[in-house]
């Protein structure tokens, strides 16, 4: 019954997306782009002849977390072909030119004759999945070809169907993973209380991404014009209420500093009501008088991990809305003190960040300003928050020595 619930779900949620692609360009890219997908699929790799590893990812936020991993797979076994996968328009429409990967595809709706025919295409070595992919026809089909599939960065939470009476269909999604690799000792636990003994933990490969990205600067000189001589707070992933609230605070803030703010969606509509909130004073970052503005916001994607470089202090959005704050770890690595919404208990970054005095929450602009002229209290943050993310590091490292031992990477050997 529950596979028949499962099967009807993503016929309603594919009738629905196709419904809206006519007025919704998300949709409507999810649509397009799967079009000819197993054709394309195919033509792309008939001729080749190298042994496949197959990445796959939910969207851009899972491709970071799975990036640390797929560019040492590239740098370690440079012979193998790297298909990389995406479900959501938001990872693929970036990433769709990615150098490391030597194919970039949409992964085809989970229907069983579609997890057979691409499988049957892609013809992988090893499938590694990213974080929360639970797809049942992909992974029945992968343990019954007996292709080793890797699921890594995985954190679970009681609240999840795999311990509810109703999750046996879950439940036995997990029992196709060849190796589980967890975040953390309570998700382990989780796992061996339903019976699941291939899980080990590994930590978190954001906390390498980020570590990367430490190393990898780049300069935006629109961003430096702007910050000037001035202080400057970066808002990175903001929704609507992370915005109102710093409008409402940034008058009030101590003297000098200035705003940038980097929405999580930066659809027209949703720039002009940024520039409509901050009124005059604000600007987009590339206008020529930035310089003069105390607030820049950008209006393009895949530079905010770069653009914390620039803060003094950052805000990190998604705190006011159901789904709960966006990426801590990226501003943490540089030292930076650390400030979010109350919506955050999701996230165990988050959680341990507020335990160990490295990141801190508050719900309302007061709390914000408080927080900003307690210039003790910023220095103790930023010097916590690097502390933290130097003492989660290795995760790829151990992957990759798993991955190594049991000879993924070799179609004569067996996992």
């Amino acid at each position: 019954m529950y596979l028949l619930l499962y099967n009807l779900g993503l016929l309603l949620y594919s009738l629905a997306l196709r419904m809206a692609a006519p007025f919704n360009p998300k949709a409507r890219k999810f649509i397009t782009g799967r079009q000819a997908i197993f054709s394309k699929a195919a033509a792309a790799l008939a001729g080749e002849k190298r042994e496949r590893i197959w990445m796959h990812c939910a969207s851009l936020g899972e491709f970071e977390q799975g990036r640390p991993l797929l560019e040492q797979i590239r740098a370690a076994h440079p012979e193998v072909c790297i298909i990389l996968t995406f479900f959501s328009p938001s990872g693929y429409e970036v990433q769709k030119n990615y150098a490391g990967a030597d194919h970039v595809f949409y992964l085809p709706l989970d229907h069983a004759a579609h997890a057979r025919r691409f499988i049957a295409i892609l013809q992988p070595a090893c499938a590694l999945f990213v974080k929360y992919e639970f797809w049942y026809h992909y992974l029945k089909t992968l343990s019954r070809k007996g292709i080793p599939t890797i699921l890594f960065s995985a954190i679970f939470q009681e609240r999840h169907p795999f311990f509810k009476w109703y999750g046996s269909l879950y439940r036995s999604m997990l029992a196709c993973y060849d190796r589980i690799f967890v975040q953390d000792e309570a998700s382990l636990s989780l796992l061996a209380g339903i019976g699941i003994k291939t899980a080990a933990i590994a930590g978190d490969t954001r906390f390498d991404r980020a570590a990367k990205i430490l190393e990898t600067p780049r300069t935006y000189s629109q961003v430096a014009a702007l910050k000037g001589d001035s202080r400057l707070i970066v808002a990175g992933s903001t929704w609507t209420e992370d915005e109102q609230l710093l409008q409402q605070a940034l008058s009030q803030l101590p003297a000098g500093y200035k705003l940038l703010i980097v929405p999580h969606e930066v659809d027209p509509g949703h720039i002009t009501a940024i520039r409509s909130l901050f009124g005059h004073i604000a600007g987009l970052w590339e206008d020529p008088d930035i310089a003069e503005k105390s607030v820049g916001i950008v209006n393009s994607v895949g530079q905010l991990s770069y653009l914390y470089r620039y803060a003094d202090v950052v805000w990190v959005g998604g705190g006011f809305t159901k789904s709960g704050i966006h990426n801590i770890i990226e501003p943490a690595v540089y030292g930076l003190p650390v400030l979010f919404g109350p919506n955050y208990s999701r996230y165990r970054e988050a959680v341990d960040m507020i335990a160990r005095q490295a990141a801190q929450s508050t719900a309302n602009a007061a709390g914000l300003i408080a927080c900003m002229y307690d210039e003790q209290r910023l220095t103790a943050l930023g010097a916590h928050a690097r502390q933290y993310v130097q003492e989660q590091l290795g995760a790829t490292a151990t992957i990759m020595a798993y991955l190594e031992e049991r000879y993924c990477f070799t179609r004569e050997r067996k996992l």
